[in-house]
């Protein structure tokens, strides 16, 4: 009886820290405000096969571009998809990797095409990655978000969700993450014939000269 209560508290948190994060914009305003167009959109990424997402952190800037009632819709739906995507959010001070989305709604063709963006940067606040996508709405209108119901903002959150949990499958976080080092303590993991490496190991520890329980904390080697 108690395992649902705590997969509800554990979303509820997870809910709140994403709302919390898109309704307030709490990354700092370093960060591009809107897609830069000089900038080439990136191939979307394969997810990783026997990678986690939840191996890297992320925290969200915002979704902007929308109207406020459709960004507070959209909100609760993205951050359920989430859940369900195994992406793992955190406070931007603890973040792996910061994300900032976009949603716009044009007509395309006979239809309405609601796009979305999503922009990440590393905790340097440098891009890595651009994923775009689209869904199409039928029929046209003269304010196009007046065709946005609650199926097409579900459509965009499961859509953009999904591929943000593919990039971060193909960090080295996650993929360190599913292949821990080795037990010689290097922090390395070897993938696809490449190198991974997340941090630099800590120097071998000096053979203690006197009491073997003069141990050092992981919070001294940091």
């Amino acid at each position: 009886m108690r395992k649902p209560r705590r997969t509800a508290l554990r979303y509820s948190r997870l809910a709140g820290l994403v709302l919390a994060c898109l309704l307030s914009g709490c990354v700092d305003n370093n960060l591009a405000q809107g897609p830069d167009p000089s900038v080439p959109p990136s191939t979307n990424m394969a997810r990783r096969p026997g990678v986690s997402p939840a191996g890297a952190t992320v925290a969200l800037a915002s979704f902007s571009g929308a109207p406020q009632e459709i960004t507070d819709r959209f909100t609760p739906m993205f951050a359920d998809a989430a859940k369900l995507g195994d992406i793992n959010f955190t406070d931007p001070d603890k973040a792996n990797y910061l994300v900032r989305g976009y949603l716009s709604a044009h007509p395309e063709g006979d239809a309405t095409a609601l796009a979305f963006v999503l922009d990440v940067f590393d905790s340097k606040k440098e891009r890595t990655q651009r994923v775009e996508d689209e869904i199409l709405i039928k029929g046209q209108a003269a304010d196009p978000w007046s065709l946005v119901d609650e199926r097409a903002l579900a459509a965009v959150a499961a859509k953009s969700s999904d591929d943000l949990a593919a990039v971060m499958t193909n960090t080295p976080e996650a993929i360190l993450a599913a292949n821990p080092p080795p037990s010689d303590g290097h922090n390395v993991a070897a993938i696809d014939g490449q190198t991974v490496v997340a941090a630099t190991p800590p120097p071998s520890a000096a053979p203690p000269s006197s009491s073997p329980s003069g141990g050092v904390g992981m919070a001294a080697l940091r």
